[in-house]
């Protein structure tokens, strides 16, 4: 076991890594207002792998921002690790994200002018946190990259820059990570090798990751899957295979496109 397997393992504040409570987000005013989220409520428990999915339009981009705080919600309460993601400006939110939350997106996000390992290390010391270099090599030798601590990322390839972008989310021991469509741009092998990594995370470190994609294939790598619909949840699904994915996801676009025909409510699917 390494000094990183150790620390990771660790035991948390709280058995509740993510709750948001009520949360609701709207865009715009008067007849052009849009309810990207109609207050939504869920617990995630910590070490889960959540996939968050839903038709174009359901809210799913903006459950990601407000509960990793990128963006305000207008009412509602947000807790991440125990803690809530309250008021404050925006440099207190700040500190509150470099402490919590780590970050995974589609097109990685790499400086280009910094090697691996200082893209790794660069959260720590924007959150002015002593680095580790040791601690740092550790995370990028769990991800397959420890022979490539001195590359740039315009020498690695698009399956190794997103590793990177794993380290990088790790490196502050974050209690939530959220990860927007990671595979977006990815071919299919790479794709299944980070997903793979991301699920590995999970069940080695006890790390908490939310999964926000369209692809029922990545969703199928998560523990369960939640369903967004015109901003409200609309769905569980445990143990999911990409299968029952896709059928879930073919059912709830009909639902949803019954209900705009018939102004009715949403159903749970």
């Amino acid at each position: 076991m390494t000094m990183f397997d150790r620390k990771r393992q660790s035991p948390r504040r709280t058995d509740e890594a993510l709750r948001l409570v009520s949360v609701t987000k709207v865009y715009g005013s008067g007849d052009g207002a849009v309810t990207a989220l109609d207050g939504v409520t869920l617990s995630l428990p910590t070490g889960s792998f959540t996939a968050v999915m839903g038709p174009s339009g359901s809210g799913k981009s903006t459950l990601l921002q407000c509960a990793a705080g990128l963006d305000r919600a207008d009412q509602g309460q947000i807790l991440v690790d125990g803690e809530e993601m309250g008021g404050g400006g925006e440099a207190a939110r700040t500190r509150f994200r470099r402490e919590r939350i780590g970050f995974i997106f589609q097109q990685y996000n790499l400086l280009p002018t910094l090697t691996v390992e200082e893209n790794t290390s660069l959260p720590l010391r924007l959150a002015g946190r002593r680095t580790d270099p040791e601690r740092v090599r550790a995370i990028l030798t769990q991800v397959g990259l420890g022979e490539r601590l001195r590359h740039l990322p315009d020498e690695l390839s698009g399956g190794q820059r997103q590793r990177v972008a794993i380290a990088r989310a790790l490196v502050t021991r974050p209690a939530v990570v959220f990860a927007d469509e990671p595979t977006g741009a990815l071919d299919t092998r790479s794709a299944r090798d980070v997903l793979g990594l991301l699920r590995e995370t999970v069940r080695r470190h006890g790390t908490t990751v939310v999964l926000v994609t369209h692809d029922p294939v990545a969703a199928s790598y998560a523990d369960s899957v939640l369903f967004l619909a015109d901003g409200r949840l609309a769905g569980h699904l445990a143990a999911p295979t990409a299968e029952a994915v896709a059928e879930r996801m073919t059912h709830l676009g009909d639902v949803v496109a019954e209900r705009h025909a018939h102004n009715s409510p949403l159903m749970e699917v």
